[in-house]
C-alpha cells in the first residue's frame, strides 16, 4: 500500500511538471523553442530528438540539483520552521507570489532572458543543454512560486534521494512536452492557440499556492484548523474559478467549462466538508503525551506501547486521528496498549528530539509498536497515512492482533 501512495505521488509531480508547460510564461514561448530543434532545415527525427533531449537534460539537471539541495539542508531548514515568525513571513511571502499569479501584478523578466529565434538558430548540442539550464530562470514567473513552495516541502523531509527524486521527476514531465513535439515537429500545428484558458489555468494554480501561504500560517499560530484547509480550498477556489474569475466572457463554450469545473471542484470541497462533520466523532484513542522515563516504565511491567509521532502542520497526521484512531476496531485493538504521542510540531523539547533520534523517524506521521521487552516490532511501523483495515491487518499479520478476532476488522 506504501508503494502503491509513493507511485501516485511521482505519478502526481509528473502530472504538475507537465501543466507548468500551460502557464502564460512558458506556453507561449513552447512553439519558439521547438522550432529551434530543427535550426530552419530539414532535420532527422533522430537529430531533432538529440537537441530536445540536451534541452529537457538541462531542465532536468537544474530541476534534480535543486531538490537534492533542498532535501539535504532540510535539517538546517527544519530548524528554522520550527521559528513562528519563519512560518508566518514564509506563508505571507507564499501568498504574495500567489497574489502575482492571480494577476494583481506581475514579475517582468529582463529581454536578454527571453529566448531569441535568431539567437539560437545554430547552437550546438551543448548550448541547447545550457539553455534547458535557464530554462527554469525563463519561467519564474509562473513556474518559481510552485517550485518554491514544493522546495519547502521537500527539504522537510530530510531524505536526499527522495528530493532528488522528485524534482527529477517534475523536470521530466516538463521536459516531456519538448520530446515528443521536439521529435515529430507536425505535431506542433496541432497545438492550442494561447488565450484566455492560459490565464484561467493560471489563476487555478494560484488557488492551490495561496492554499500553501495558507498552510504555513495556520502552523505558525497553531490553529487546530489545519485539517479544513483543503475542502475549504477546494470549496472557496471552486466558487472562484467557476463563476467569479474573469479571463473570459467572449467564448460561450469557455465559459460553460470555467462553471462546470469550478462547480464540481466546489462540489467536492463540499463533499468533503459534509462527511467530515458527519463520521466526525468527538472520541477515539486517548493518548498520553511523551516525557521522559513513560517507556522505561511500561518495559518494568512488561506492557506494550504504541508511540504516534505527529505534528500540528502534517494534514496526514490529522487524517490518521480522524479516519483510523477513531475506529472503534481500531480503538479496541490498541487497548492493552500504553498510548504514548509525541509531538513534532516543533522540536524545542530535548526529550521528544532524542526519541525521534533513538527510533531513527524521518517525517511524521509515523506509529512504531513497542513489544512487553521494549524492543520495536519493526514491521509494524507505519509511515504516513494509513485506514483502519490495513492498519488492523498490518496488526494482525505481525502478530499484534489475534488472527482470530476477525470482529475488529469487521467494524473497520
Amino acid at each position: 500500500m506504501l508503494a502503491v501512495d509513493k507511485m501516485m505521488e511521482y505519478i502526481a509531480y509528473f502530472m504538475l511538471g507537465l501543466s507548468l508547460n500551460l502557464t502564460p510564461c512558458v506556453y507561449p514561448m513552447l512553439t519558439i523553442t521547438l522550432s529551434l530543434f530543427h535550426g530552419g532545415r530539414a532535420e532527422s527525427h533522430g537529430q531533432s530528438f538529440l537537441k530536445a533531449l540536451a534541452y529537457v537534460s538541462g531542465i532536468t539537471v537544474m530541476f534534480t540539483s535543486v531538490g537534492l539541495l533542498a532535501a539535504l539542508t532540510g535539517e538546517f531548514f527544519g530548524g528554522l520552521l520550527q521559528n513562528f515568525w519563519v512560518l508566518f513571513l514564509m506563508g505571507l511571502f507564499i501568498i504574495a507570489l500567489s497574489l502575482s499569479m492571480f494577476g494583481l501584478y506581475t514579475f517582468q523578466l529582463p529581454a536578454w532572458l527571453m529566448p531569441q529565434r535568431r539567437a539560437l538558430r545554430e547552437k550546438t548540442w551543448f548550448e541547447f543543454f545550457l539553455s534547458g539550464l535557464l530554462a527554469g530562470v525563463v519561467a519564474a514567473p509562473c513556474v518559481g512560486p510552485v517550485v518554491l513552495s514544493l522546495l519547502t516541502a521537500v527539504s522537510q523531509t530530510g531524505d536526499a534521494v527522495y528530493g532528488a527524486v522528485c524534482f527529477l521527476i517534475l523536470s521530466i514531465g516538463m521536459g516531456f512536452p519538448y520530446l515528443i513535439l521536439g521529435t515529430f515537429s507536425g505535431l506542433i500545428r496541432r497545438l492550442p492557440k494561447s488565450g484566455a484558458w492560459l490565464v484561467w489555468f493560471e489563476r487555478l494554480l494560484a488557488v492551490v499556492l495561496f492554499s500553501f501561504g495558507c498552510f504555513y500560517i495556520l502552523i505558525a499560530f497553531r490553529w487546530p484548523i489545519i485539517h479544513w484547509l483543503i475542502p475549504a480550498t477546494l470549496l472557496g477556489g471552486g466558487i472562484y474559478l467557476g463563476w467569479l474569475e474573469r479571463s473570459n466572457r467572449e467564448s460561450r463554450k469557455f465559459e460553460i467549462f470555467k462553471r462546470v469545473a469550478g462547480t464540481l471542484i466546489a462540489g467536492v470541497g463540499l463533499w468533503m466538508i459534509a462527511n467530515w462533520m458527519w463520521t466526525y466523532v468527538d472520541r477515539g484513542v486517548v493518548w498520553e503525551d511523551y516525557r521522559q522515563g513513560v517507556l522505561d516504565e511500561s518495559r518494568e511491567i512488561g506492557e506494550p506501547v504504541v508511540i504516534d509521532f505527529y505534528a500540528d502542520w502534517c494534514i496526514p497526521c490529522h487524517d490518521l486521528h480522524k479516519s483510523t484512531f477513531t475506529n472503534p476496531g481500531v480503538i479496541r485493538a490498541l487497548e492493552r496498549f500504553r498510548k504514548v504521542r509525541a509531538d513534532a510540531t516543533r522540536l524545542d523539547n530535548e526529550d521528544t528530539k532524542n526519541l525521534i533520534r533513538l527510533f531513527g523517524v524521518y517525517g511524521v506521521p509515523t506509529v512504531i509498536f513497542l513489544d512487553e521487552a521494549g524492543r520495536e516490532v519493526e514491521e509494524m511501523r507505519v509511515s504516513g497515512f494509513v485506514g483502519p483495515k490495513e492498519f488492523l491487518g498490518m496488526m494482525r499479520e505481525t502478530g499484534l492482533l489475534p488472527s482470530s478476532d476477525s470482529e475488529m476488522l469487521t467494524n473497520a
